[in-house]
C-alpha cells in the first residue's frame, strides 16, 4: 500500500525561532524543515527527506493550483502556462487532470486509488452549484470517479476529515448534525495516523489532502502554528507506527513554502521537502528533483508505463 500525504504550504526556513515555527515548535516531522536534526531514535531517519524544487523552471512563487496539478499528474504544469497559477485550477490544468490524474492512472492500470478525504453535505451541495471552484484534490478523485468519501465513510472509518481531529468538524457541522452524534467527538492524531494502513486495505494508493499548514501560514497566527504543527506531527507518528517499509511506501510533499516564515504573509521560493519511507524509498530517491518528477518515479516502481505529457497553450 502506498500512503501519498500532501501538505499544503510547508517548506525547508531557515533555523531562525523568530520566523521559522519549525525551529520553535516542532519535535518530530518538521524539525528538517526548522534546521534541526531528528532524534536519534526516530522512525524518520529510516526514511530520506529530499529538498524538492516547487518553482518547477518558472520564475515567480510557486502556487497551488499548478504545484498540485504537477505534484498529482507528473505535468510541470508552470511550464505549460509559462506561470504559476494560484487557487482554483484553470481550464487548461482541468484538461491536465482530466487526461493524468494519478488516481485515475492508477485505476486504468488495474490498480485501486482514492483519496480519504471526507466532504461534508455542504461542500457537495456547493460542488453541484458551482462545479467552477472545485480544488486540484477534488478533481483528481472526481476524473477517476464521481464518487467522493463522505459522512458515511467517515463515521466508519474509512477516510478522515481535513482537520484530522474534528476540532474544526465539531463546529462546522452544527448546521447538519446533532450536537450528541459521536462525529463531533474530538480525535487523537496520533491514533488516526495508526488507522490510516487499515484505512487503506484493499487500495493499491491512498491520498490525502492537509491545507491547513498554508492557512496557517497565511496568517502568521504563532498560536495556530503550533497547534498545526502539533496536530500533523502527532498524526505522521501514527501513520509510522503501523506501515511496514517492507510492504508498504509512504510519500509526503507539498506544493510550495509558506508556514516555514512566519515574517511574511505570502508562499515563499524554498524547496519543499519530498519525505519517502518504505520499500521504493532507495529506487525513488535519486529521481525527484521538482514536483513533477513524483508522479513518474512513482509509476516506475508500480509498473505503469505512462508516458506524463500535455501539449497545449494556455487558454
Amino acid at each position: 500500500m502506498i500512503f501519498y500525504l500532501f501538505l499544503d504550504g510547508v517548506g525547508f526556513g531557515e533555523c531562525n525561532p523568530e520566523k521559522n515555527p519549525f525551529t520553535k515548535y516542532s519535535s518530530s516531522f518538521f524539525l528538517p524543515l526548522g534546521g534541526n536534526p531528528l532524534p536519534e531514535n526516530s522512525k524518520l531517519k529510516d526514511g530520506v527527506y529530499i529538498k524538492t524544487d516547487a518553482s518547477m523552471g518558472i520564475k515567480g512563487l510557486p502556487q497551488s493550483a499548478t504545484g498540485q496539478t504537477s505534484l498529482w499528474t507528473g505535468i510541470n504544469t508552470p511550464k505549460i502556462l509559462k506561470r504559476h497559477v494560484s487557487g482554483f485550477p484553470t481550464f487548461t490544468l482541468k484538461k491536465i487532470i482530466i487526461q493524468h490524474s494519478i488516481v485515475k492512472i492508477f485505476e486504468d492500470h488495474g490498480k485501486k486509488a482514492a483519496f480519504l478525504n471526507c466532504y461534508s453535505p455542504v461542500y457537495m451541495d456547493n460542488m453541484e452549484k458551482n462545479s467552477r471552484y472545485l480544488s486540484a484534490s477534488t478533481l483528481i478523485q472526481l476524473a477517476a470517479s464521481p464518487n467522493l468519501k463522505n459522512l458515511e465513510d467517515l463515521r466508519e472509518g474509512r477516510g478522515l476529515f481535513m482537520d484530522i481531529t474534528h476540532e474544526i468538524f465539531k463546529e462546522f457541522s452544527k448546521s447538519f448534525l446533532s450536537e450528541s452524534d459521536s462525529l463531533r467527538n474530538i480525535r487523537d492524531p496520533f491514533e488516526m495516523g495508526k488507522k490510516v494502513k487499515e484505512m487503506g486495505r484493499g487500495y493499491d494508493l491512498i491520498l490525502f489532502e492537509y491545507f491547513l499548514t498554508d492557512k496557517v501560514g497565511h496568517s502568521m497566527e504563532w498560536d495556530k502554528a503550533k497547534w498545526t504543527i502539533e496536530i500533523v506531527e502527532k498524526f505522521i507518528d501514527g501513520v509510522m507506527e503501523t506501515l511496514d517499509p517492507l510492504e508498504d511506501q509512504f510519500i509526503v510533499t507539498s506544493d510550495h513554502g509558506n508556514l516555514e516564515d512566519l515574517s511574511e504573509k505570502v508562499h515563499t521560493t524554498n524547496p519543499v521537502p519530498t519525505y519517502l519511507y518504505g520499500k521504493y524509498t532507495d529506487s525513488m530517491k535519486s529521481k525527484i528533483t521538482s514536483l513533477c518528477d513524483i508522479v513518474p518515479a512513482l509509476y516506475e516502481e508500480v509498473g505503469i508505463t505512462v508516458k506524463p505529457e500535455f501539449k497545449t497553450s494556455e487558454e
